[in-house]
């Protein structure tokens, strides 16, 4: 028998029994549309988690740090044994598999200020490697470009755009508030913009300056404070969401003027302690961190456990994924198994449409066979016929829950009180899809039916192929 006409005979058959072959797919429709349905839900509150923890920092990006304790995390490693984050360290890490850029990272150890025309503010001054940094923060530039190499070079965040004051207005201010008490002005609390931050002003091509304080003693031991002004070109400034390692008020320079300004700011340390050191020991601490990108989150895993093979410890957002995707997993699995009673249950009603089946079409088994049709062709067409009532009931199973998914995913849309997981230093973004279908999903949703379909027909087809011809044709 060939297939065509196997699949004739199917679709006669089935034809013939609309309204049972209907019952029977609508069991196995709301187990596939129900197990679609968990598991989306599921997998989107698994994307959204992650969404939220991306809030927290990039996970391809991973802060390194020495290890302090030993693999059994009880035993303390002697700090001779400790890893220096130098020039070495910075090389060794790019060595690792799957690693794309490692950026070192020295702060500014003084106070520093930023001065741009009347508008100043303070803030925390981070020196970086120019060649790997722009891999870490272009894509981060909202105005201007990232550094390119000149020593007085500045990239601003947003939030030191926001602080910058001009103290000239509000000294005046302050003068005619001393004056006239009872008119009850405010001091701005953006520079230069009474109406809020929408009026910051762009700053992103000026030049400015830097200044440092240090605190030095004299020859009777009595402090006093020196300053150092540098000239420095504002080239970028930052997305808003910025700052998610250090926070607050922070710009990057090159490597080299934070090193300068570090050594003018420690003058004792400079004079003292230089002079008794070698160069490969003045450069063993060299930065306070180095941060490290991964070319993507399916390989972090991997670098991290070889970075802290090397005698590395390591801090990112990306730590918590491992739990947040065994978490969802077992959600899924526990879902899934629920739903999967439903189509259990349908099997069974697969099973016993196919058997009745068997009984009303016993002769037409008989004269199938006495016209030549084998034990195969028996067998095969019963399991096509359940086959394709398990593929009818998931593709309808398969669309309704496509439908309830996006009834879902309206309401979350329409509704912020079900963003569940809101929140981080970054700005939010509204829940819009609460569930998500794959197509891994729905391919799988539709063979998975098409699968159960073909094994509750196993037990029908056998007992359908072993009729004796004769006693099937006298049966009636």
């Amino acid at each position: 028998m060939k297939l065509i006409d196997s699949l004739r005979l199917v679709w006669r058959n089935l034809w013939r029994m609309k309204l049972r072959t209907i019952l029977t797919s609508i069991g196995v429709m709301i187990g596939t549309a129900a197990i679609v349905a968990m598991i989306s839900l599921s997998i989107g509150l698994r994307d959204n988690a992650v969404k939220s923890l991306e809030n927290f920092g990039n996970l391809t990006e991973m802060e390194v740090q020495p290890a302090f304790l030993m693999p059994d995390m009880q035993t303390p490693i002697p700090p001779e044994q400790q890893k220096k984050l130098n020039w070495d360290a910075v090389h060794e890490l790019k060595q690792v598999p799957g690693v794309q850029a490692v950026m070192p990272m020295k702060q500014l150890q003084a106070e520093g200020e930023l001065k741009v025309g009347r508008l100043e503010g303070h803030l925390q001054l981070i020196g970086v490697d120019v060649r790997e940094a722009l891999v870490f923060k272009g894509r981060e530039v909202e105005k201007g470009e990232f550094l390119n190499g000149p020593k007085n070079e500045i990239v601003i965040s947003y939030d030191v755009l926001r602080r910058l004051r001009d103290v000239e207005r509000e000294k005046r201010e302050a003068r005619l508030r001393k004056q006239n008490p009872n008119q009850g002005m405010q001091p701005p609390f953006f520079a230069d913009s009474p109406g809020g931050e929408g009026n910051l002003r762009n700053v992103v091509g000026m030049t400015g300056s830097l200044v440092v304080t240090r605190q030095i003693t004299d020859e009777n031991d009595v402090p006093k404070f020196e300053k150092k002004e540098v000239r420095v070109r504002i080239v970028g400034q930052l997305k808003q969401e910025e700052n998610r390692y250090y926070g607050g008020s922070i710009a990057y320079v090159p490597l080299e003027l934070v090193e300068e300004l570090n050594n003018w700011a420690n003058p004792q340390r400079e004079a003292g302690q230089a002079r008794d050191r070698t160069r490969t020991e003045q450069s063993a601490e060299q930065f306070d961190s180095i941060t490290v990108k991964v070319e993507s989150r399916e390989k972090v895993e991997s670098a991290v456990q070889l970075i802290k093979q090397l005698g590395y410890d390591i801090w990112s957002p990306a730590s918590a994924l491992e739990e947040i995707n065994r978490f969802f997993f077992i959600v899924q699995m526990i879902l899934g198994g629920i739903a999967a009673v439903s189509l259990l249950v349908a099997s069974i009603g697969i099973i016993n449409t196919m058997i009745m089946s068997i009984l009303e079409r016993t002769k037409e088994i008989g004269i199938m066979k006495v016209l030549g049709a084998t034990v195969y062709n028996i067998r095969w067409l019963f399991l096509i016929e359940s086959g394709a009532i398990g593929l009818i009931g998931g593709i309808a199973g398969l669309g309704i829950a496509y439908a309830a998914v996006s009834a879902l995913n309206y309401l979350a849309a329409n509704n912020p009180e079900m963003n569940l997981f809101g929140g981080g230093p970054g700005p939010e973004e509204a829940v819009t899809q609460l569930a998500v279908i794959p197509i891994w999903l729905a391919w799988f949703a539709i063979l998975f039916a098409f699968v159960i379909g073909l094994l509750a027909g196993i037990f029908p087809a056998f007992r359908a192929s072993r009729l004796s011809a004769l006693e099937a044709i006298r049966s009636q």
